[in-house]
């Protein structure tokens, strides 16, 4: 995939580029037609500025016409272009009478050199004629023709005016390749005999290219995210995929590790039953019968707690709601715990009512307690102190069960509810457990109607917050 993706850049951004160079073209194609376009505007206009004062110029230019092209042409192109080395045109006065023998006097000038780019035909002639005839009446002007391009929303860098070594006759477009700072040049010969041309540069910039190539930006960009979203997506696919295998390994060897006990008390009750002489010791007898029964009862709720999971991803928990008194299910789950010996575990209750009486499950209100109390003592060292303080606010029963054992990072809080969660405090502790305690205690207040929540600090022990409704 991911090979795929950088290929995928590499042949996009190819295709941009080139899109990129076609747009570039594009523009400086209709910048040049737009400018060669204003300055034939701009001819016309100093064209029609001396229509007034051109008779004697246009009589002569009838005459020449008078002639045949083929065998004249080249004696009226002299001859004007003698004239006009000789700065005689425009200021003579020319007439039929005189033509020829102005004819003869160009071919007569020995130091005459007709040094120019052929032109194409006697269209080229006359229209060189013209834009020297109406050049030499109304020069062209920067400042006219500026204002031309800026009422089109042109902007160039620069205009400018420049003499030739020879006549030009056709205008040009030189362009200086680059991506990052494109540069067009536009040359108009308004002045054609006279060797004059007009040039202007233009800066394109990368600004006016990109608005019109902001569809196929856009579509790129949308694709590429798509794409990468695809990717990102793929791989936390994968993430969460070995994430569950993780959970699955990690699940199975608790579930075996748990089961283990159990099973291996069984089997010493069952040898101890065996033995004819150990069953007559009363007390070994009870011990062994009672610790038996706490396997089982810890495997039973192993079991439900497992079972009662299940609902989260199919329906609501069933409720079998009843009034009963908290206070005895809050001592009787006390006098249910399993406290190690060799440690003190003072648990203290508070009630801000005698009766402290609950509508809820009752099952389901001690399987809470319960798991609060065991991972009150299991996640502590040494003499551990518990807290659990009931009390009615309002329509609200707010239970809290504090404890000062190991606390869980800040980082960790909002993950201790999610199935499967062990936090990182108990690493290499080597204390039992599957990651289902708080996940089942949240899913029991939630199928409540309630809400539960944590205060914990690292090293300092945590408090749990239990908020459930008083009618259900």
């Amino acid at each position: 995939m991911a090979i795929a993706l950088i290929a995928l850049v590499i042949i996009q951004s190819y295709w941009l580029y080139n899109q990129y160079v076609f747009v570039i073209q594009q523009y400086e194609s209709e910048l040049y037609d737009k400018t060669i376009d204003l300055a034939i505007v701009d001819s016309e206009l100093r064209k029609a500025h001396n229509d007034n004062h051109l008779e004697v110029i246009t009589r002569w230019e009838m005459n020449i016409k008078r002639y045949p092209a083929s065998s004249n042409s080249d004696v009226q192109w002299k001859l004007y272009a003698y004239l006009v080395d000789k700065e005689i045109f425009p200021t003579s006065s020319l007439s039929v009478k005189n033509l020829d023998s102005l004819s003869n006097l160009a071919k007569g000038v020995e130091s005459y050199k007709f040094v120019v780019n052929a032109p194409r035909g006697e269209y080229d002639i006359y229209d060189a004629l013209e834009r020297f005839r109406y050049n030499k009446l109304c020069p062209f002007t920067i400042a006219r023709f500026d204002s031309l391009l800026l009422k089109e929303g042109i902007r160039p860098s620069s205009i400018r005016i420049e003499a030739v070594d020879s006549m030009v006759w056709d205008p040009q477009k030189i362009v200086s390749i680059s991506i990052w700072n494109p540069v067009m040049e536009v040359t108009y010969p308004f002045d054609i005999l006279g060797k004059e041309q007009l040039r202007v540069k233009y800066q394109l910039g990368v600004t006016p290219i990109l608005e019109r190539m902001i569809e196929s930006l856009i579509g790129s960009i949308i694709v590429s995210f798509l794409i990468v979203f695809c990717l990102i997506y793929q791989i936390q696919t994968i993430y969460k995929l070995r994430r569950i295998e993780e959970l699955r390994k990690d699940f199975v060897k608790t579930m075996i590790h748990e089961l283990k006990r159990p099973v291996a008390t069984l089997k010493m009750c069952i040898s101890f039953m065996k033995n004819d002489k150990l069953i007559q010791d009363k007390i070994m007898k009870e011990d062994i019968l009672r610790s038996s029964q706490n396997e089982l009862n810890n495997l039973s709720s192993y079991f439900s707690k497992l079972r009662d999971l299940t609902y989260s991803d199919l329906e609501e928990i069933p409720l079998n709601i009843s009034l009963f008194s908290l206070r005895e299910v809050v001592d009787e789950c006390i006098g249910k715990q399993n406290l190690p010996t060799d440690r003190v575990i003072s648990i203290s209750t508070s009630f801000n009512n005698e009766n402290s009486e609950i509508i809820a499950d009752r099952m389901h209100i001690v399987n809470i307690f319960s798991n609060l109390l065991e991972n009150a003592v299991k996640y502590s060292e040494g003499d551990a102190a518990i807290l659990i303080d009931c009390r009615v606010v309002g329509d609200i029963y707010r239970i809290e069960v504090s404890d000062n054992g190991f606390g869980i990072p800040s980082s960790e809080c909002a993950y201790v509810f999610d199935k499967y969660f062990r936090s990182s405090t108990i690493e290499g502790k080597d204390i039992p457990g599957m990651g289902l305690g708080l996940c089942y205690v949240k899913l029991l207040v939630e199928a409540h109607k309630g809400k539960i929540s944590l205060e914990s600090k690292l090293g300092e022990g945590s408090k749990f917050i239990i908020e459930l409704p008083a009618k259900q």
